[in-house]
């Protein structure tokens, strides 16, 4: 029998109500040709394994591979981070450990393995960032660090300073 696991992709709590070991999944996505070519055009990265079909059916891989740093950026929108999330603190130990295709589809798992304060309103949650593609096999894995508001009153003052209210609209004058 297998657990039944849920999509659980938003961090949007904040970090004194995280619990070190929680783990948030994400739904799949597919990595589709147009992503690989719009990466390639908007970071310049023409390296030929990506961009050149003949060149990547010679190499060991057969086939044009995913960008490492496209899997990525893919990863950071399938886990939502809220608005408690005030920037990235780090990336430590980025490994990628098995190629990405075109058409592969990736899911992500991000477990808390640390969390610190920093003073009295911010702190830093250190996730466990997992690519898993479709077969089951993490593609890409490393630490990453956040800074983030700590605590639920500091977090409802932002958003409720930050989210406007409908207005009656303004009297024509005739």
């Amino acid at each position: 029998m297998t657990d039944i696991v849920h999509i659980d992709k938003d961090i949007d709590m904040p970090l004194d109500e995280i619990e070190i070991g929680r783990v948030f999944r994400s739904g799949g996505r597919t990595i589709t040709e147009a992503d690989v070519v719009n990466y390639c055009a908007l970071t310049g990265n023409w390296i030929e394994i990506h961009s050149n079909k003949h060149y990547a059916e010679q190499t060991r891989f057969k086939e044009r591979l995913v960008q490492g740093s496209l899997t990525y950026s893919i990863m950071t929108g399938l886990i939502t981070f809220g608005p408690p999330i005030q920037a990235n603190y780090g990336i430590d130990g980025l490994r990628y450990l098995t190629p990405v295709h075109i058409n592969d589809t990736i899911y992500v798992t991000a477990e808390v393995i640390g969390k610190k304060d920093k003073d009295d309103k911010y702190g830093v949650i250190t996730l466990m960032m997992k690519a898993l593609n479709q077969d089951g096999q993490v593609c890409q894995k490393s630490e990453w660090s956040l800074l983030m508001l700590r605590k639920r009153e500091d977090l409802d003052a932002l958003v409720g300073s930050s989210i406007p209210t409908e207005q009656p609209r303004p009297e024509k004058k005739h």
